[in-house]
């Protein structure tokens, strides 16, 4: 493993000895980052974003080289966020860093309290390949400004983008407070089991699952993210071209390889044909294959994805689904699987081997893999449904809750279905776009997990609350001794409570009996 100057490892596997020296070394500078004010640490960060900014050809080349991401769509989804995101997270925490709370001064007299947010301390983050930036910026950043320090453990898949990252923060940043371990998935779980305080995933539904029960095991917070299997449900009154568009857009965007990303439409029966028809032209234009400017449709990230979308599009058409386009590799030559075991990480796949062609399937049925499971891949299935609640009641039972949207002229029905949703993330009219909104929280149900990115509702991950109480009073009725005068007050209360005003008109006289029993018996 190489570590620059700056604290940074670079792209070879880590041991389980270097993963615990990394945390180790981030304890170590964790105080002194947490000292600082929130301004004093958004600067930093603003500096290190701009430095990306400046630098963005360097990464929309590692991401191309890496995953294949073509570098329009990667200039976009990956190069112009942590500015902003930097921005947005400074605002969110310093909402949410020190809270005033009001204490009735009948009930809590000469008393008075604050809600301190405080940093974890360490925590670490395991990244997935498909977003090799963006999928670290929304965690790294609200960690760092919570006064955190973070050791990432990447993709093997990226490593190169995701350290060109870490690498930006930590030119800033004092040396250790940024830090990452390279490697496969043992190398995540050497930094689970490092000495963390807290953790990030998104991956896998088996994976994400053992590091949950382990972290839970470890009494450190876990934020899980394990997938998605979005629908769209296209309603019979929509604007057929806006709804083409927009699905077009959010099933083929980074090649399907997006958890947000629509695999399923569910269309009314009376303008599915048409919905069809217009998919098929405008889904026949698209350009795949590796490429910049001129192609729409990037090449898969790696090869076992590939496998995976080949496999999943084979079942559909054994199971009667109807191949409107697509369904084959760009190029007739086969890709092999990847062996990590057998190669270093970041091995360069070939992406003429990795291009598979945006593909419609129509009539597709609830037992079909491209329903039922996450494809991963520029893959969307129709699902032919008679009316909306249809498609509200199959939603609501799939495996997977992340997000779903509703297409329709008709906004005010429209939003009484999304609220029907047990989903994450709602849309109208539109899909998965608020994943990139730091004020909005993107969530999901069911086997998604219940990790939360994003908005004021996940800082609980980066930061504990810590109640701050103050008492000016000299003392309070309900202390010890436990006699008579006490038990007299009490009912009194009761009395007061019931309405009984009587009752209550008793209560000034049994206070001041009350306090002078309790001076009586410490003096």
């Amino acid at each position: 493993m190489q570590v620059a100057g700056n604290g940074v490892v670079h792209h070879e596997s880590s041991t389980a000895k270097e993963a615990r020296h990394a945390v180790e070394n981030a304890h170590a500078m964790q105080p002194e980052w947490a000292s600082r004010s929130l301004d004093a640490r958004a600067a930093l960060l603003e500096r290190a974003a701009k430095r990306m900014l400046r630098d963005r050809q360097t990464l929309l080349h590692l991401v191309k080289e890496e995953m294949g991401k073509h570098e329009v769509e990667a200039l976009f989804t990956e190069a112009l966020g942590p500015l902003d995101a930097v921005k947005s997270w400074k605002k969110i925490i310093a909402r949410a860093s020190d809270r005033r709370v009001f204490l009735n001064p009948l009930a809590f007299p000469k008393k008075r309290a604050r809600i301190a947010m405080v940093p974890r301390g360490v925590v670490g983050i395991i990244a997935p390949w498909n977003f090799p930036v963006s999928g670290l910026y929304r965690s790294i950043v609200p960690a760092l400004l919570s006064g955190n320090a973070v050791v990432l453990k990447p993709s093997e898949h990226t490593p190169k983008s995701s350290a060109w990252f870490a690498e930006h923060f930590a030119h800033e940043l004092p040396h250790g407070v940024v830090s990452i371990v390279q490697g496969d998935g043992a190398a995540g779980w050497a930094v689970v089991e490092s000495g963390i305080d807290a953790c990030i995933f998104t991956g896998s539904v088996r994976a994400g699952t053992k590091v949950r029960v382990r972290c839970a095991e470890l009494g450190i917070p876990a934020s899980v993210e394990m997938g998605g299997n979005d629908a769209a449900i296209v309603l019979g009154d929509c604007d057929l071209d806006r709804t083409v568009t927009g699905i077009t857009h959010w099933a083929l965007s980074n090649s399907g390889q997006a958890c947000g990303a629509i695999e399923i439409a569910y269309v009314e029966e009376r303008i599915a044909d048409a919905f069809v028809d217009k998919m098929r032209a405008a889904w026949s234009k698209l350009r795949t294959g590796p490429g910049d400017e001129d192609v729409d449709v990037s090449p898969l990230g790696n090869a076992r994805q590939l496998e995976i979308v080949e496999a999943h599009v084979k079942d559909a058409l054994a199971k009667g689904a109807k191949l409107i386009t697509g369904g084959k590799r760009t190029e007739n030559r086969g890709a092999q699987r990847s062996d990590s075991s057998k190669g270093g990480v970041g091995e360069t796949p070939d992406r003429e081997n990795l291009g598979y062609e945006p593909t419609l399937l129509d009539k597709c049925t609830p037992d079909m893999d491209v329903v039922r499971e996450e494809t991963f891949g520029p893959v969307l299935a129709v699902v032919r449904v008679w009316g909306a609640e249809e498609a509200v009641r199959a939603i609501n039972t799939a495996k997977y809750g992340l997000g779903a949207s509703v297409w329709s002229r008709d906004v005010p029905r429209a939003e009484r279905l999304v609220d029907k949703l047990d989903v994450g993330v709602a849309s109208i009219n539109s899909h998965a776009f608020t994943g990139a909104i730091p004020q909005l929280p993107w969530s999901g149900t069911r086997a998604t997990g219940y990790g939360i990115a994003n908005s004021e509702l996940s800082l609980l991950t980066f930061m504990h609350p810590k109640t701050i109480a103050v008492d000016e009073n000299a003392a309070e009725f309900w202390y010890m001794p436990f006699d008579r005068t006490l038990r007299d007050l009490g009912e009194a209360l009761v009395k007061a409570q019931l309405g009984d005003f009587l009752g209550a008109a008793k209560i000034p006289f049994l206070m001041r009996r009350r306090m002078k029993r309790i001076r009586q018996f410490f003096k």
